[in-house]
């Protein structure tokens, strides 16, 4: 009776770990970000870029690409910023080289690619910082839904602030517009939202 007792309750646990694991490989990813309803290619970047090349968006088909828009000078959201995608490229550990963080300025009168290479350095190398006329960057924030505005009240001798969004845009590999990030969202949530789309 024991022994039957003890099959059964064997039989049980076996069949509940099954069931557990079975319902885990159909649970659906909840993604951390906002998702586009309807997927779109994402608008085209050209610009010169941080490492002395032309940069191409089209040319980053089958990585996923972080696009934040951003300034060297800035002295808060952008540094935050690129300091959780230091985080996120980290925790991808090996699936660090499937992702490309691009960084392009709202500030083109300082933010040469020089200097936005020496910036980025301090993050990470692999960072991409881009730069442009007035003209060629107007156009992708316009297309990107950009806001940004010099502050013309924090105007110094020392220099002045960009007002500008915080929004961190995930491009995925087909090159479409994916996901939305909040300024603050958790890098190893971000850093889930591309594992599982790396994984697909």
């Amino acid at each position: 009776m024991v022994k039957r007792a003890l099959i059964i309750g064997v039989s049980i646990l076996v069949l509940g770990i099954g069931l557990a694991y079975g319902l885990s490989l159909f649970q659906v990813h909840e993604f951390s970000g906002t998702v586009y309803q309807t997927p779109a290619q994402a608008p085209p970047i050209v610009l010169p870029a941080s490492d002395g090349s032309t940069f191409d968006l089209v040319d980053q088909q089958g990585k996923i690409v972080l696009v934040f828009f951003g300034y060297t000078s800035c002295p808060d959201v952008c540094p935050t910023t690129l300091s959780d995608l230091k985080r996120v490229t980290e925790i991808l550990g090996n699936k660090a080289g499937e992702t490309q963080v691009v960084f392009v300025t709202v500030d083109p009168e300082r933010d040469t690619v020089e200097k936005l290479h020496s910036y980025l350095s301090l993050f990470l190398p692999s960072f991409i910082g881009l730069t442009g006329t007035e003209e060629e960057l107007s156009k992708v924030y316009a297309d990107y839904g950009v806001y940004r505005e010099i502050d013309a009240a924090s105007k110094t001798e020392a220099g002045y602030l960009v007002n500008h969004s915080t929004r961190l845009y995930l491009i995925d590999q087909e090159g479409d517009l994916f996901i939305t990030y909040s300024y603050g969202t958790d890098p190893e949530a971000i850093a889930a939202d591309i594992e599982y789309l790396l994984d697909e």
